[in-house]
């Protein structure tokens, strides 16, 4: 059962639910009122579904593809202004209490040897990833 919002990733990430949204995009691609629509969603800041977004993503029409490109630099720079922002993962272990199939950290798989560091060398990388940020 496919469930958004469920913590389950069996639940959420669902192999039909992939390929109808990709049947819906190839469907929609060239849909001009529908694209109009998804890209005011958009302006809105409030995000768009995965629908949504795989319909932009299959869109081939030019015009379309240069609207999208000047609402995303316009959205970006709304939000993150001349920044340019990274994201840096810091890992604690790979245990994990999900059952994510793509994820090899995933807490059936009993093929990796699991791993837990302390917290002094987990303040030591965090400090470092700090000093190289601004």
């Amino acid at each position: 059962m496919y469930d958004v919002k469920s913590p389950k990733a069996e639940e959420f990430i669902s192999h039909q639910e992939i390929l109808d949204t990709l049947a819906y995009a190839e469907k929609n691609k060239e849909n001009r009122e529908l694209l109009d629509a998804i890209l005011a969603k958009a302006a809105t800041f409030k995000g768009l579904n995965h629908r949504e977004a795989a319909v932009l993503l299959e869109c081939p029409l030019p015009e379309y593809k240069e609207k999208l490109f000047a609402l995303a630099k316009e959205i970006k720079k709304a939000i993150y202004g001349d920044r340019i922002v990274l994201f840096a993962p810091l890992y604690l272990s790979n245990y994990c209490i999900n059952g994510c199939v793509y994820c090899p950290y995933h807490s059936k798989n009993r093929d990796i040897k699991r791993k837990e560091v302390n917290a002094r060398p987990n303040q030591r990388r965090g400090y470092c990833v700090r000093s190289d940020g601004p």
